[in-house]
């Protein structure tokens, strides 16, 4: 990402979920929404589900703090280590463990609930979204998804003009490193973009980046929740920079927040 076009402000650290907990970090919105109430947004790196960490995700999260989102960015475990449906479980959990308290981390009754990532933070946000639908629970205003990585078959026509996809392709390496031998890569909750039950899933905004090997994952995605009755817009951006990111995302904060919430348009 490019550099900050903004002080950085230091994260209040956290631990989210059974004990011990999750590490996290908070980032406290630096702008007001639309229209009032608040945007409690969980924040899950990018990283080929193998690396990054709280330090890689701060540029992100004070980026979207900036567009008007509190987000809680979490240090979820890490593959080959920790294989499908690890990084998943942890993550649900802390996502249960934010909708417990969103007035006390925003200071706002008035806090809707989110859920947002990058790459393989993208899966795992997106997979977040199934499973609150399918459980019931946590209630989520929407889901922001960046360049996410959804399809382990790597056969989309970016990624192989990206030069992508072969075995020794960093995303080949990562679904390998996620999936592991025996987990079928159909699963939903594994492959989002595989998934054949759509509906009923909250407001996304995915973006994509022109010429990225995941752009084409990011469009179908999108396309498929409207297919399935969803909203779902998308974008294909210069790159994920604050100059891009900034108003899209302040205005589907803002108005996905005010349907949530029922607040006057």
């Amino acid at each position: 990402m490019d550099k900050l076009a903004f002080p950085f402000t230091p994260p209040t650290a956290l631990r989210l979920g059974p004990a011990p907990g999750l590490a996290a970090e908070r980032h406290a919105a630096r702008r007001p929404l639309a229209g009032g109430g608040r945007a409690l947004l969980l924040w899950l790196h990018d990283g080929g589900f193998t690396g990054g960490s709280l330090a890689s995700a701060r540029a992100r999260a004070e980026m979207l703090a900036e567009a008007g989102a509190d987000v809680v960015a979490i240090d979820y475990p890490l593959a080959p280590e920790h294989r499908f449906p690890a990084a998943l479980a942890a993550a649900f959990e802390a996502l249960k463990a934010l909708a417990a308290k969103p007035a006390k981390l925003t200071g706002s009754a008035q806090t809707a609930l989110f859920v947002a990532g990058e790459e393989a933070g993208g899966n795992l946000a997106a997979a977040l979204a199934l499973m609150a639908r399918d459980q019931h629970a946590p209630a989520l205003a929407g889901q922001l998804l960046i360049s996410p990585m959804l399809d382990p078959q790597l056969g989309s026509a970016s990624m192989r003009e990206g030069e992508c996809g072969g075995c020794e392709c960093l995303y080949a390496k990562g679904w390998q490193a996620y999936l592991g031998g025996t987990t079928r890569a159909d699963h939903p909750y594994a492959a989002p973009l595989n998934a054949t039950r759509l509906g009923g899933l909250p407001d996304a905004l995915v973006l994509g980046v022109a010429g990225h090997p995941l752009n084409d994952e990011a469009r179908r995605y999108a396309a498929a929740l409207r297919a399935h009755g969803g909203t779902a817009r998308d974008l294909t951006l210069p790159a994920i920079a604050a100059a891009h990111v900034l108003a899209p995302v302040h205005d589907f904060l803002s108005q996905a927040t005010g349907r949530a919430l029922s607040i006057p348009a």
